[in-house]
């Protein structure tokens, strides 16, 4: 994790992020029941639902201290990749978004059956 990265207060998952806990999540079910899955992980974090769409596959929440994204994507009938992205309230974050998300990976880990991560990379 780089200074800049410390005092960021946005974070995002994806494939090819230079964060090893920052990359995608991939799992093996269905888009329903990972999308069921991370209604009831943000619900753990005491997060309030403020857009729920299972069509797009987007969950858009807010709590005290962050609001975030997560996208659930569909990658074939059985594969599931899932990302997050957070944006942080607090004055000097110190990489707070990053251990939301390493926080919501761990929890949704133990309720899906996980394939990988970042499996696609370039």
């Amino acid at each position: 994790m780089t200074f800049k990265d410390y005092f960021s207060k946005t974070f995002e998952t994806s494939d090819n992020h230079h964060i090893d806990t920052l990359r995608t999540h991939y799992y093996r079910v269905r888009k329903d029941e990972a999308y069921d899955a991370c209604l009831e992980v943000l619900k753990e974090m005491k997060a309030v639902i403020k857009s729920n769409d299972m069509e797009r596959g987007e969950i858009i929440t807010d709590a005290s201290d962050f609001s975030g994204t997560v996208s659930v994507t569909s990658t074939s009938y059985t594969e599931i990749a899932v990302d997050f992205m957070v944006l942080t309230f607090n004055f000097l974050p110190t990489a707070k978004g990053k251990k939301i998300i390493e926080k919501f990976y761990s929890i949704l880990d133990k309720k899906l059956p996980l394939k990988g991560i970042g499996l696609y990379r370039r």
